[in-house]
């Protein structure tokens, strides 16, 4: 039987989504509902780890490796990792899939899928009963019947049946992000269907066909795979070779291009969650039409929807309000401004803001703790606990303070014992190792004014534990 191989796609920023979502920690990696609820990419993996498909595969930044992990081992699910190097759009992204998985299973089936989105109803029957024409070769784009006239999706045009394959349609022509006025003809046409962004074809048919398209990308991606680089986290693609693929989706590269485009429709709720007000409409409400979420108190309020990650949060006498509360940010908007909160985000990246990259003040793995970050300090508080060892990654400028207890930094012959009170600059070349061979917590401030605290990755500040 042919293997279907669910290719998680984990790009984008999800500014539109800010406080919840930053750069460091989009909107697929964020709840998608109260706090026991399931992310939007461990949705979008749990919703085809049944029979008919094989493990997925998952391509991401390689900022995100240690995500993505955290949250597979969350729902116990085993996958495949790419890292990207930099972003390079969808094109680059599916080609290494499919180059990867063709020395694996070469006849295998692709079916991709973004990792932000909300489906609810059978997908995977529809997906199923494709199988054949991906087989055939055809190139197999899935459509939702639109329930309005959004101008911020991508369209697609019906032009009648395949003949030979049952639900499957012949596709006229798609029509990207329309005006208005073309947004409700299409909709009253009633032959156009919003562009899931999902889509399924074999292996051999997607790589064949960009290397009829683009050419020079295929020959990039092939560079970038052969000259991957084995890591624990995945197979990180070459950055040089990586960086010569067109940016391009594969709906501009190959899909609007190709005579082996069909549309299969999709009868399921769909959104692709691309604002607050979207979040409020996938969410049940109460008998106020409220959707409160963690610790909340909504008095003489309707309408609304308030969030709150951590501290209490009340609202009174609110009326179409959206309010979301982080540990280092506020938002307040109404439901019909919500599409306008990636300014906020766009104005915090431009003034180099570090809450447009990552959650300040929220304690992350290994106890670390950030309390103030700007362009030009970042200072962090990490405690560690007795006999625990971590290592902090090299940046100039930066120093440790111990403000409790003691700790040894380095190793053997170099060791040195640091008291409290004792600061010392850390090693700009090297990692430090840092561990606490006392039986009593040890609290530490990590102090850097030289560089700036919004950077790649995780240059801040990485701390981890070794052995």
């Amino acid at each position: 039987m042919t293997k279907i191989y669910p290719l998680i796609i984990c790009g984008g920023n999800g500014t539109r989504l800010w406080p919840i979502s930053r750069t460091q920690s989009p909107k697929q990696f964020q709840k998608v509902g109260g706090p026991d609820s399931l992310t939007f990419f461990q949705t979008a993996v749990e919703r085809h780890h049944e029979d008919g498909f094989a493990d997925p595969v998952i391509i991401t930044s390689v900022r995100h490796r240690r995500t993505i992990h955290e949250q597979l081992d969350e729902i116990g699910v085993k996958a495949q990792v790419l890292l990207e190097p930099m972003g390079r759009n969808t094109g680059p992204a599916v080609l290494a899939a499919a180059m990867m998985l063709q020395e694996q299973d070469p006849d295998g089936l692709l079916l991709v899928v973004p990792a932000d989105h909300v489906i609810r109803g059978d997908i995977n029957s529809t997906i199923k009963a494709m199988v054949p024409a991906a087989e055939d070769g055809y190139v197999i784009t899935f459509g939702i019947k639109p329930r309005f006239a959004e101008t911020g999706f991508g369209y697609i045009v019906d032009d009648g049946p395949v003949v030979g394959h049952n639900g499957l349609r012949q596709v006229e022509r798609f029509v990207e992000k329309p005006p208005a006025r073309k947004a409700r003809q299409l909709v009253e046409s009633d032959i156009a269907y919003w562009a899931s962004g999902i889509s399924m074809f074999s292996i051999k048919t997607i790589l064949e066909e960009y290397s009829r398209f683009e050419p020079e990308t295929v020959d990039a991606v092939r560079k970038a795979y052969d000259k991957a680089e084995e890591r624990e986290e995945g197979l990180l693609l070459n950055a040089i070779a990586f960086s010569q693929a067109k940016d391009l989706p594969t709906e501009s590269a190959v899909f609007e291009r190709t005579s082996r485009i069909a549309l299969s429709p999709l009868d399921v709720d769909w959104s692709d969650v691309g604002s607050w007000s979207a979040m409020y409409g996938i969410a049940e409400t109460d008998h106020q039409g409220n959707v409160l979420q963690g610790d909340v108190i909504a008095v003489e309020t309707q309408n609304s929807m308030v969030r709150s990650t951590g501290r209490l949060v009340t609202v009174v006498g609110m009326k179409d309000v959206i309010v979301i509360d982080t540990p280092d940010a506020l938002l307040v908007t109404q439901v019909g401004h919500c599409q306008s909160v990636k300014k906020v985000a766009e104005f915090l990246k431009e003034e180099k803001r570090l809450e447009a990259e990552r959650h300040v003040g929220k304690e992350q793995e290994n106890g670390l703790l950030r309390m103030v970050a700007s362009d030009k300090v970042d200072l962090s508080q990490a405690r560690m606990q007795p006999g625990q060892k971590l290592e902090i990654a090299p940046v100039a400028g930066r120093e440790v303070i111990v403000v409790r207890g003691a700790v040894t930094l380095g190793e053997d012959d170099n060791a040195r014992l640091l008291k409290e009170g004792e600061r010392i600059a850390l090693d700009d070349a090297t990692p430090t190792k840092l561990r606490n061979k006392t039986g009593h917590q040890a609290e530490l401030l990590f102090l850097n004014v030289t560089t700036p605290a919004v950077v790649e990755d995780d240059k801040v500040l990485t701390l981890k534990n070794y052995a």
